[in-house]
């Protein structure tokens, strides 16, 4: 046993006699070394283990006061290798959330737990899956953030949806305790604050129900849910209900229990059967139509898998095609729209009496649902009920918003949702290697390596040009990629003169020269940005080196971190 932990070893045995001093030394050496926790750190959890090891399981008889024989357990490391109907399983989880509730059972009222958890919780980037969970106990040492073994649980379909029952007898031993905040059972969070996941207390109005069917993808048949909006003072959010909701719109409810998923790149409440749901009596709350006003988005607030969302645009263009699906010929009328935020597409199922000479024409969306097409959302129009033609628009009339692009800063780009006809400006910090002329495949338009497309295999290519930087504005970077036409009026440069440039000085020495022109100064670029899981990219179509006075930004600097 090593010397180092003799002192914390002998706290342990003290409370654990029968404990093994070397794996009592080896779980300290384990949370220092893998977990950079201190020995005074894990005391307690370390405790918590070998007192848990030690405890004798519960009797499973209803008399005798006999211990129960150790139990058999089957140990996994993935929630993905258990079928439903598996029991007594072992499996190390994280704690994702952990909420207490009253519940009746068999006439009773019993506390009982629920929550979410998260298999692989040593992995930090590995492959992880979420189940729900149930606490029959419940255990006091379940928290939010905690890494606990569970031995002795089972697991529950429903619906072919799995989750894991802990059971009264199943033992509990925390491998690393939790530092999630815990927010108390029934107590109401506002709309804008919710998590991404987990379950929550709400108070909110309805703003819109109404019922829809869920279809089977086994095509067995299909669920009978109701979708709507709920909304408070801070905000407003989706909900779905697969119980009967019969309470009108402008209904003010309170929702215990409600579950939070995240559709796309939208949160959404779902109410289950266990989610309690009652009339809420409160005089000071706002009312449906000044709630409805929230409901009201710019383009530039629009997220993937948003439902019920309202929105004044103006339509710049409007086109009709024609497609054949199961033998009928059907219609989808199509276009640009824009607000003072930006621009995206729109899509309408059902005709509008909107002819080329009308355009532009403003109108209010209500009630329509956004998905996102190459990661630009995309308003779906259902039916011509929810477009409202507009005599003019609530914004300056003389603003032209075909050629219109909104100001907007770096950081609000790469933290939003994607978004087009923006612009930006910040400092270039890289001039990538594969700046200049490119190879672009015949078939997707993917950039070729080595002469061949990740997708389509070995191809000619056709020849394009780019700029591939990065930008950063302090607080946040961004890759920025400009287009053919950008990229020459940025150089200043026909593509005969930008081909000799690149000839005479060889590729190395013509990204060095960009580098020594564009690294460290500002460049403003307008276009698109697409803003996901592996980050923000904007993709330009106009791009300038901002000229900029030299003695006068050297006073900014000077003032700014306080120098004479």
């Amino acid at each position: 046993m090593s010397e180092k932990y003799e002192t914390h070893v002998k706290s342990i045995l003290s409370e654990c006699p029968d404990a093994d001093p070397e794996e009592v030394a080896a779980a300290f050496e384990k949370y220092e070394t893998e977990f950079f926790i201190p020995p005074q750190d894990a005391m307690r959890s370390i405790l918590r283990r070998f007192k848990g090891d030690k405890t004798p399981a519960p009797s499973s008889g209803s008399s005798g006061g006999s211990s129960a024989a150790p139990r058999n357990t089957r140990k996994v490391s993935s929630l993905s290798e258990l079928k439903g109907d598996d029991k007594d399983i072992e499996i190390e989880v994280e704690i994702i959330s952990h909420n207490i509730r009253d519940q009746t059972i068999r006439g009773e009222q019993k506390q009982i737990a629920f929550g979410l958890l998260e298999d692989n919780p040593w992995e930090e980037n590995g492959q992880k899956n979420r189940w729900e969970y149930k606490d029959w106990g419940p255990n006091s040492n379940i928290t939010p953030g905690s890494v606990v073994r569970i031995e002795g649980a089972s697991v529950n379909e429903y619906q072919g949806k799995m989750s894991l029952n802990i059971n009264q007898s199943t033992r509990i031993a925390v491998v690393r305790e939790g530092t999630r905040p815990i927010t108390a059972p029934g107590e109401p969070q506002d709309i804008d604050s919710l998590p991404s996941d987990g379950y929550v207390c709400v108070v909110g109005r309805i703003l819109a129900s109404r019922p829809d069917q869920i279809h089977r993808k086994d095509g067995s048949g299909s669920i009978d849910i109701v979708r709507g909006r709920l909304a408070d003072e801070s905000g407003t959010i989706g909900f779905l209900s697969w119980e009967p909701l019969e309470h009108e719109v402008g209904t003010l409810l309170k929702i215990e229990g409600a579950q939070v998923r995240t559709f796309r790149d939208t949160p959404e409440l779902n109410f289950g059967r266990t989610t309690k749901i009652e009339v809420y009596h409160d005089k000071n709350f706002s009312d449906a139509d000044t709630l409805s006003q929230q409901t009201v988005l710019t383009l530039s607030e629009l997220r993937d898998g948003a439902r019920d969302v309202d929105a004044v645009v103006q339509i710049t263009e409007w086109t009709k095609r024609s497609f054949t699906r199961d033998g009928e010929e059907r219609f989808l009328w199509s276009g640009q729209i824009a607000d003072p935020t930006g621009r995206c597409r729109m899509s309408a199922w059902s005709e509008l009496p909107i002819t080329e000479d009308k355009l532009p024409i403003t109108v209010r969306l209500k009630g329509v649902r956004v998905r996102a097409w190459q990661g630009i959302p995309d308003i779906t129009v259902d039916n011509a009920d929810q477009v409202e033609f507009l005599d003019a628009p609530p914004w300056d009339s003389d603003l032209d918003l075909t050629t219109h692009t909104a100001e907007v800063e770096l950081f609000e780009l790469s933290t939003g949702a994607s978004r087009v006809g923006v612009s930006t400006s910040a400092t270039v910090v890289s001039v990538r290697e594969d700046s200049g002329f490119i190879q672009r495949c015949t078939e997707c338009r993917r950039v070729l390596r080595d002469g061949a497309c990740a997708e389509h295999g070995p191809n000619d290519g056709n020849t394009d040009i780019r700029l591939r930087l990065a930008i950063d504005d302090g607080r946040s970077s961004v890759s920025l990629l400009t287009n053919k036409q950008a990229t020459l009026s940025l150089l200043g440069m026909t593509e005969s003169e930008l081909q000799d440039t690149v000839n005479d000085l060889g590729q190395v020495a013509f990204v060095q020269s960009l580098r020594g022109k564009m690294l460290g100064r500002t460049i403003k670029a307008s276009g698109r940005t697409i803003v996901d899981e592996q980050g923000a990219m904007m993709l330009a179509d106009g791009a300038a080196m901002v000229d900029e006075d030299a003695g006068l930004r050297a006073t900014e600097i000077r003032a700014q971190w306080k120098v004479a």
